[in-house]
């Protein structure tokens, strides 16, 4: 197979990925969603030492998380380009070791697919042992061919109500009176609306409360977050979702590389929106917490919609 000849346009797109996503693991380095993105995006731009670079630091992400099975893969695609790799090798007996000691049958892995096939993590997601409110079920799923986007059921913003409750973000009355707004608004949604974010109702303009609670979230969901004012961000791409997903529930595809979408959104409890996202994407799916400010003028730029009064 003749290997795909990148356009200007797309090699300067996926160096604007890279860019960012090297930022994003500075600060979060066992986000093993970004480095897969970076391994990939540095592979597709021809620069293989890099690619090998963040293929090491991606093994140790997944020790580091617990997800043994998909470090011992990525241990082994990395010994078969180096056979002696001292550190591989010893990441490698601890693995099997602490497998062993878990009383779990250690999985032979699929090395022969090389640097760019991504492997299947839905059994083994991130957040495991780390008491993850979220289960981010299929976030790589592959999926057979573009589909009609299915009935869409409760936007997760009762759970969501729920989360800054126990948290003790906000007071019980504030939440049951913003949710009550919230969720009659968003009902009442025609035409090209944006949906109404709880978050955004509950902190109004106030900055300092809606970082602390996108921390509290990000601590507890393991989504990375994605600064989306800093991205340039291709229209058609944030069209690929159908307008329900997008404008009703916030929901923002921001890049493509080779066969992985990103999407940002501002409710990881949203189960059903991301349901409904993975079933009509032929696409591996990664998610990332993004402001919900900025989904919106995001939408509003990409849709050429007015910001709302």
């Amino acid at each position: 197979m003749l290997e795909h000849k990148l356009s200007e346009e797309e090699q300067s797109q996926i160096l604007q990925t890279i860019e960012m996503f090297e930022v994003i693991i500075q600060t979060q380095p066992d986000d093993y969603q970004s480095l897969e993105i970076l391994k990939e995006a540095y592979f597709k731009v021809g620069r293989k030492e890099e690619s090998a670079r963040i293929s090491r630091r991606l093994a140790e992400a997944y020790f580091n998380v617990g997800s043994f099975t998909q470090a011992m893969q990525e241990c082994e695609v990395i010994l078969l380009k180096e056979p002696n790799a001292p550190d591989i090798l010893a990441m490698l007996g601890e693995i099997e070791a602490r497998l062993q000691a878990s009383g779990h049958t250690l999985a032979t892995s699929s090395a022969s697919n090389g640097l760019t096939t991504l492997p299947n993590y839905a059994a083994n997601g991130a957040g495991k042992g780390h008491n993850s409110l979220v289960e981010v079920a299929g976030r790589n799923s592959a999926l057979k061919g573009k589909k009609a986007v299915p009935q869409l059921g409760e936007r997760g913003d009762d759970q969501l109500g729920k989360f800054l409750i126990v948290q003790q973000l906000f007071p019980v009355d504030e939440v049951k009176e913003a949710l009550a707004s919230v969720n009659r608004l968003n009902k009442e949604l025609t035409g090209q609306a944006l949906g109404f974010s709880l978050l955004d109702h509950l902190c109004k303009n106030d900055e300092l409360k809606m970082d602390q609670v996108l921390s509290q979230l990000l601590d507890r969901t393991k989504f990375a977050f994605i600064p989306l004012e800093y991205y340039d961000i291709d229209r058609q791409v944030v069209r690929m979702l159908a307008d329900n997903l997008t404008l009703s529930r916030l929901m923002v595809p921001f890049d493509l590389i080779s066969r992985t979408i990103m999407v940002a959104i501002c409710n990881p409890f949203d189960v059903a929106g991301r349901e409904a996202v993975q079933q009509s994407l032929d696409y591996h799916v990664m998610w990332y917490l993004a402001r919900p400010s900025t989904l919106a003028r995001v939408l509003q730029d990409s849709y050429r919609i007015d910001a709302r009064a």
